[in-house]
């Protein structure tokens, strides 16, 4: 089978254009010293080898070949009246709209109202024609046959001697593999073996991993199923997600998606099971309650398993929609929640257990530690001890029993799962235990603490201070943009992995004692694991880069507790590293290299069902029988999406793609794209009104050295052999946005960045700095000042006028202990190719109390530019 390359929509033409280009363009490859074992492979080469049950032979190809091929063809659409029972499409789109816009039925009606007035369309087959809020309602339930639909049936688990009955709403997870498995849409992108990905670095393969068929479980299930089976892999997300402001009704989804689809293609494909059940206040906390608690949901999530619990041990034969026929293992693979919900799904006791790891041994006083391993915990050792406990006769032995390694006297369905280990499964979750755990509720929290020790009226000042240089940071679009961050709280996970990279900037020189530097030093080396951690492809060698970070900050929170604990205040003298979300570091490379990349089993993607389910249960129920309206909702939503998606599909099929609609006058090049054009002006108005200026000084005469010296390196002659000299009549096209496109190190793809040169851009002046080629291997960065072009001949040339920065390399010893690399601005401007920008980057400035003009480079702002760092300047950024 061949790999299929990931289904990307790239927002605009340019970018594709730029895509073909950039591997058009790539340096001749250069063959290594002519070795047996490497003999006609080329630097950069791509090797495959797939699991000996896939019957497939190793492949070898070119970097481009495997990672940018073409798309297999599209099926063509089967269905080209989806829409029904809706009577028109137009009818559809209309109930579309009213259900994403959560009307409520007078809304609904009213709306129905207005658009009965506008029958007038003359096209007679897509006439709208529902009259009331109920008819689409109906419409709906009859449409609900479209997609697999809710069932509800009863759970008995007791309590007290009492048996408690609850309702479970489910999807039936064998019909959703089915559903999956024969879909025709994605039988070109479903991945069925398990394969090992390596590039060859001019010297030696390494190995490389991105989605789960790449990583090490699923190459080892694979080797453990009949050799004709192929394994389909399920992901499963759980989190307890209260509905009503105060929390009394939660409701708790279970959410799972295809594991053997790309990632970009399983984010968009889910299937919600879930139950509501209220809890009682007056048990909350009781040993027996919990217990109780955690029997149910188990006893819940058995009724979405119940159905591929035999397929597990058996298989399931399927014409798949390729039209292969396979025998299918439906496995739960990755478990994705936070911690608390982890213990539940690996019926731990948790932080009062002895053990409190779902994933090992390690004893809950060791937590703290980073550098020791512990045994991991073991699915066979658990179903022997648990065939004690369930015979045991008393409460007190079964505890006894599970006591001594934190587990639960409980039953466990995924022990019942062919193949299933939860404790493999349990996944790091950087939303929870990185950004929202070890920073949110410890780092951030204990850097407060620090501001509150400062003396007098220092503490006002430094968090001043600090919340200015929040509010001061430049604009970049991937990046939230807070006004302050002392004295406010945030839920959002996302919002806090911004905080935790931008509070080093903001706060390199804030605290006065000496404590509270070396906690910006763990948050160096935090922010480091963060970003080897989150990687969207890992390395042989970030992933062993990833564990040295790990055990760096192990060793500055070490040495933090020792200077800490002379602290005259008492909270953070008293602060305890030993805590579950810090020692989970020490499985995130473990969970990359056994299951693929983070973004495979975060819960990121899955935290967004919180807000649809709060937001039916608020205006779309009457807050009686709640799970029962809140499916309901829950499953018009997913017809609609099969709906909408058929009908995108026909739309492609029978209309050519329309090409982007571009600036008027934007200037499209191989690895750029300038946008946001001006008036033309003359050299003579632009030199009058930035006189004042002194970068735009002899702007002209400058400029025409520049292009003097350019064209003839460049190998264009010169007009008439002679230099150029413009006149002050000569016009110039100024521009105020520019998009560059550039190959990241972090994913290998094509990545675009959108800067801005413009004065006054929402009322701001916005001129982004960037990165750019001063020679093959020289780089410089720059802050943009002026973008233009100028005609020469028949020519037109997209030219920056840039201010430069140099890397300060005597840097002073706060910055090289925190690892933060100073950039200084050179004497002059000067005059750049735009095609030599390889990329933005954000660098806040320095603002200390020398009053210099240095920056900062953000070197975390992303995956790409922290990589780049690492390469252009080794050890700047690493915590010294």
């Amino acid at each position: 089978m061949s790999i299929e390359p990931e289904d990307r929509e790239f927002e605009d033409r340019e970018f594709e254009d730029f895509q073909a280009a950039i591997f058009n363009s790539l340096d001749d490859p250069v063959l290594e010293p002519p070795e047996q074992a490497h003999a006609g492979v080329l630097k950069d080469d791509i090797k495959t080898e797939f699991h000996p049950n896939s019957g497939q032979d190793q492949t070898i190809q070119r970097f481009d070949d495997f990672g940018f091929g073409q798309a297999s063809d599209p099926w063509p659409p089967t269905d080209f009246t989806p829409w029904k029972p809706f009577r028109s499409r137009l009818d559809f789109e209309i109930a579309e709209f009213a259900l994403h816009a959560g009307l409520s039925s007078s809304l609904t009606e009213d709306l129905i109202k207005l658009l009965s007035r506008c029958r007038d369309k003359p096209d007679p087959d897509d006439l709208f024609t529902i009259e009331s809020a109920s008819e689409m309602q109906k419409l709906w339930d009859l449409a609900a046959i479209k997609t697999l639909q809710f069932q509800k049936a009863p759970i008995k688990v007791e309590y007290k001697g009492e048996p408690k009955t609850f309702d479970v709403h489910f999807r039936p997870l064998s019909e959703w593999v089915e559903e999956i498995a024969t879909s025709q849409k994605l039988a070109p992108y479903l991945n069925w073996d398990a394969r090992i990905l390596s590039k060859f670095d001019g010297q030696k393969w390494e190995r490389f991993i991105e989605e789960p068929w790449t990583a090490d479980s699923w190459w080892r299930i694979q080797h453990e199923l009949p050799k004709t089976a192929k394994p389909f892999f399920i992901i499963l997300y759980a989190d307890k997600n209260k509905l009503s402001s105060f929390g009394t009704q939660k409701g708790y989804p279970v959410i799972a998606r295809c594991a053997n689809l790309p990632s970009d293609i399983r984010n968009g494909t889910g299937l919600g099971g879930g139950r509501l059940v209220d809890e009682d206040t007056a048990e909350t906390g009781k040993t027996g309650f919990v217990n109780f608690k955690n029997a149910v949901w188990h006893a819940s999530v058995r009724k979405i398993l119940e159905s591929i619990i035999p397929h597990s041990e058996t298989g399931c034969f399927l014409k798949c929609g390729d039209n292969h026929a396979r025998c299918l293992f439906p496995i739960p693979y990755i478990l994705s929640s936070d911690y608390e919900e982890q213990c539940v799904m690996a019926l731990i006791r948790g932080l009062g257990g002895l053990c409190p790891c779902p994933k090992c041994l390690v004893p809950s006083h060791e937590l703290s530690d980073l550098s020791k391993l512990f045994p991991a915990r073991d699915v066979q050792e658990t179903r022997l001890l648990m065939t004690k406990v369930f015979a045991s006769k008393t409460n007190t032995e079964k505890d006894n029993l599970t006591k001594e390694f934190g587990l639960r006297p409980v039953a466990n369905v995924f022990l019942d799962v062919n193949f299933m280990d939860p404790y493999m499964a349990s996944s790091f979750d950087e939303l929870h235990f990185g950004s929202g755990g070890t920073w949110d509720d410890h780092l951030f929290a204990q850097f407060k603490r620090h501001l509150d020790e400062i003396a007098g009226q220092g503490a006002r000042a430094a968090a001043v201070k600090i919340d200015s240089r929040f509010s001061n940071m430049p604009s970049w679009s991937t990046l939230n943009h807070f006004k302050a961050v002392t004295n406010i709280s945030f839920n959002d996970g996302s919002k806090h992995r911004d905080i935790s990279k931008i509070f080093l900037y903001a706060a390199h020189d804030v605290f006065e004692s000496t404590a509270a530097f070396q906690l910006l030093r763990c948050l160096r080396a935090y922010l480091n694991i963060n970003m080897y951690g989150s990687l969207d492809l890992q390395t042989e060698s970030t992933i062993s880069e990833g564990r040295k970070a790990v055990l760096k900050f192990s060793e500055m929170i070490s040495m933090y507790e020792r200077m800490s604990a002379r602290s005259e205040n008492d909270e953070v003298a008293k602060k305890s590293w030993n805590f579950i979300k810090m020692h989970y570091h020490t499985h995130w490379f473990d969970d990359i290299l056994g299951k693929g990349v983070s973004r495979v089993f975060g819960t990121k993607i899955n935290e967004k069902m919180h807000g649809p389910l709060r937001k039916i249960y608020h205006e779309r129920t009457n807050f009686k029988n709640v799970a029962d309206q809140i499916t309901r909702i829950q499953h018009q939503f997913m017809v609609s999406v099969t709906i909408r998606s058929t009908l995108n599909d026909i739309d492609d099929y029978s209309n050519k793609s329309e090409e982007d609609k571009l600036d008027q006058g934007g200037i499209i090049k191989e690895n750029f794209y300038l946008g946001g054009n001006q008036k033309g002006l003359a050299f003579q108005d632009l030199e009058n009104h930035h006189k004042s200026d002194s970068s735009f000084l002899r702007f002209r005469i400058r400029l025409g050295e520049f292009i003097s010296g350019y064209l003839p390196a460049h190998g264009i002659p010169l007009p008439g052999n002679k230099a150029i000299k413009f006149k002050a009549s000569d016009l110039i096209s100024p521009y105020q946005y520019l998009k560059t496109y550039f190959q990241s190190l972090e994913t290998w793809r094509p990545e675009v960045n959108r800067l801005r040169c413009n004065p006054s851009f929402y009322g701001k002046p916005r001129f982004h700095f960037v990165l750019f080629h001063a020679t093959e291997d020289e780089f410089v960065f720059a802050q943009l000042l002026y973008l233009f072009t100028c005609r020469i001949g028949d020519g037109t040339y997209p030219v920056a006028l840039v201010q430069p920065y140099k890397v300060v390399r005597n840097r002073i010893a706060s910055n090289r202990r925190l690892g933060l690399l100073r950039i200084r601005k050179e004497a002059s401007t000067e005059f750049i190719p735009i095609q030599s920008i390889v990329r933005g980057i954000l660098a806040p400035a320095v603002d200390d109390s020398s009053g210099s003009a240095d920056r900062f480079v953000m070197d975390v702002l992303d995956g790409d530019l922290f990589l780049r760092m690492k390469r252009l300047y080794p050890g700047f950024t690493e915590v010294s």
